[in-house]
C-alpha cells in the first residue's frame, strides 16, 4: 500500500524560481517512486499573477492533477509590514481552511519554509491529520528578514523566534537544502540527528540538456538569473558592467522581483547599453539563456544569515556548464572553490570581480576547464535521481514507526 504524502508550499508549479522548482521536483521524483502526493498551494502569483496568463509557463499541464490551490487578496511582494502581516495571516486562514475540508487520510505532512507561517500551518496538519510532520527549510526565518531589513519591529521579531523554535521542536524530522543551516537549527535545541541535507537539484534531462549545449555567441557574455530581491546585491554587477563598457563583452540579466524596476532605472540612467535587459521566463527557457552564455554571475548581500545559503542558480550555472563568479562569502563561496568552478569575491569588491571577468574573458581553455569542473561536481552531488532518497528515507522510516505505533494502539484496545 503507497504513502500518502500532504505537501504544502507557498510556491509550486508553474511559478519560476527555485522555491517553486524544488517543490515540482519532490512531487515528480515522490510520486515516480509510487507515494500518493496531493499539493496545498497558493494560486502562481510570484513574481506576479499576471505572468501566469502566458501559457507558456503552463508546459507540463499534468502536474495539477492532484493540486489543491487557494488564492489571496493581499498584495503578495510588498515591503509594507502591515501589508505584509496581513499576506501571512490570510494565507494561514486559507491553508488551514483547506485543510480542515480535507475528505481523505494522510500518513505524512510535508510543510516548507519560508514562510514560518506556512511551517506552522504544518503543524496544524499534523494534529488533525494526526499524522507525522516532516519540515523543509529552505531559509533561515526570521534571521533573513533581519539580514534584508524588513522587519525590524521587536515584538513580531521575537514573536516569530518563539514560534521558529516550536516548529523545529514540532516536526518529527526537519531536511535543509543548505548545510549551512544545520549549526544555526541545533543551536535552537534541536537534535542533530533530527536533520537531514537535501541540497536543491537537477533532473537527468537537464544535466543531459547541458552536455549538448552549443555555445555559438559571437563576443563574450556574462549572465544573471532569477530573483532580484532585497538579499540580491546587482548593483555590483551594475557597477562592473560600467566600468567594462568599452570592452566587446555583453552583461545579460533575465530578471524579476521586488526590486527589479529600481536595477531597470539604474541602467538606463547610466545609459549602459552593454547590458540587456530579459523579462521572467520560463525555467527551460532561462536554462537554455544560461547555456548560451560564457560565464555566470551570482550575488548575495554581505550579512551573516546569508553566508549560510546556496543559491539554487549556482547549482544551476555548475549544470550549465559555465563558470561562476560571485560575490558572495559563507558557504556558497566555500561550495564554488571545492567544486573549483569559478571565482568568488569575498569582500564584494566591483574591481576584484572586474579581474576575474577579464580572466575568464580572456582564456577560452579556463572557461571550459571551470565549467567542466562545475558540471561534472554537479553531477555527482546534485542530481534529484540521487538526493531525493535523503527524503524517502526518512518518510519510508516514519510510516514505518507510524504503522508500529497504530499497531499498538490496538493492540491495547
Amino acid at each position: 500500500m503507497s504513502q500518502k504524502v500532504l505537501i504544502i508550499c507557498q510556491n509550486f508549479y508553474p511559478e519560476i524560481g527555485s522555491a517553486a522548482n524544488r517543490m515540482k521536483n519532490i512531487y515528480l521524483e515522490l510520486e515516480k517512486r509510487g507515494y500518493e502526493i496531493t499539493v496545498l498551494t497558493s494560486e502562481p502569483s510570484y513574481p506576479n499573477r499576471n505572468l501566469y496568463k502566458d501559457s507558456i509557463f503552463w508546459q507540463d499541464g499534468g502536474l495539477e492533477r492532484n493540486v489543491i490551490r487557494f488564492s489571496t487578496r493581499t498584495r503578495k511582494y510588498n515591503n509594507n509590514i502591515f501589508n505584509r502581516l496581513l499576506l501571512y495571516l490570510e494565507m494561514c486562514f486559507k491553508i488551514v481552511s483547506k485543510i480542515n475540508r480535507l475528505d481523505r487520510k494522510y500518513d505524512i505532512v510535508f510543510a516548507t519554509t519560508p514562510t514560518i507561517f506556512v511551517g506552522l500551518t504544518g503543524l496544524f496538519a499534523k494534529w488533525k491529520l494526526r499524522c507525522p510532520l516532516i519540515l523543509d527549510v529552505r531559509d533561515l526565518w526570521p534571521e533573513s528578514l533581519l539580514g534584508v531589513g524588513v522587519f525590524t519591529f521587536k515584538p513580531f521579531i521575537s514573536l516569530a523566534y518563539i514560534l521558529e523554535k516550536k516548529l523545529y521542536r514540532g516536526a518529527k524530522h526537519i531536511i535543509v537544502n543548505s548545510e549551512g543551516f544545520i549549526p544555526r537549527i541545533v543551536s535552537k535545541g534541536v537534535d542533530r540527528q533530527k536533520i537531514s541535507f537535501m541540497p536543491n537539484s537537477l533532473t537527468d534531462e537537464e544535466l543531459l540538456a547541458a552536455s549538448k549545449e552549443d555555445n555559438s555567441n559571437e563576443g563574450i557574455t556574462v549572465i544573471y538569473t532569477g530573483n532580484i530581491g532585497l538579499a540580491q546585491d546587482l548593483e555590483i554587477l551594475i557597477e562592473v558592467a560600467e566600468r567594462m563598457k568599452d570592452l566587446p563583452i555583453k552583461f545579460k540579466i533575465i530578471g524579476y522581483g521586488f526590486r527589479s524596476k529600481d536595477l531597470k532605472m539604474q541602467i538606463e540612467e547610466k545609459r549602459l547599453h552593454n547590458i540587456e535587459w530579459i523579462n521572467a521566463k520560463n525555467r527551460r527557457e532561462a536554462v537554455e539563456a544560461t547555456g548560451s552564455a560564457d560565464i555566470a554571475f551570482v550575488s548575495l548581500v554581505n550579512e551573516d544569515v546569508f553566508d549560510t545559503v546556496l543559491p539554487g542558480k549556482i547549482i544551476d550555472y555548475m549544470c550549465m556548464g559555465k563558470p561562476i563568479v560571485g560575490a558572495i562569502s559563507g558557504y556558497a563561496a566555500e561550495v564554488i572553490e571545492r567544486a573549483n568552478c569559478g571565482y568568488v569575491s569575498r569582500a564584494r569588491r566591483s574591481e576584484e570581480i572586474q579581474r576575474y571577468i577579464m580572466e575568464l574573458m580572456e582564456s577560452e581553455a579556463l572557461r571550459k576547464q571551470l565549467g567542466d569542473n562545475g558540471s561534472e561536481y554537479a553531477y555527482r552531488n546534485f542530481r534529484w535521481e540521487e538526493n531525493i532518497r535523503v527524503l524517502t528515507k526518512v518518510l519510508e522510516r516514519e510510516y514505518e514507526e507510524k504503522s508500529v505505533h497504530v499497531c499498538v494502539e490496538s493492540f491495547h484496545q
